[in-house]
């Protein structure tokens, strides 16, 4: 009977691979640094997509702090409009009995006299 030879050739089989027998044999530094290099990879991409969803975090809360500040802004400046009406003001200080005038006061002009 004829001895059978075993190919030579880099074929791997289904149950090799679930072994991992292209682990330990044959060129498994080449494989080992093609894991690692992937390993490398992802840890990467995971870091990073950790770093964008922190920054879309903070930007989400910048944009509620800068609509609340928007909204403080408006009232306040409606708050100040309403007091720079005139019936406004006139209302709030009658409350210490003072009453608007019915002509207007004169502007009293005084000249510097220098010293002698």
């Amino acid at each position: 009977m004829a001895k059978r030879t075993r190919n030579k050739t880099k074929s791997r089989t289904v149950s090799d691979i679930l072994r991992g027998k292209f682990l330990v044999e044959g060129d498994a530094f080449s494989v080992w640094k093609f894991i690692l290099f992937t390993v490398v990879l992802s840890l990467l991409s995971i870091s990073s997509s950790h770093i964008v969803d922190e920054k879309v975090v903070e930007i989400s809360e910048l944009k509620e702090k800068a609509e609340e500040y928007k909204a403080r802004y408006a009232l306040i400046h409606s708050k100040l409009m309403k007091l720079k009406v005139e019936s406004e003001l006139e209302d709030m200080v009658i409350v210490d009995s003072l009453y608007a005038l019915d002509k207007q006061p004169y502007k009293i002009l005084v000249t510097r006299v220098e010293d002698e």
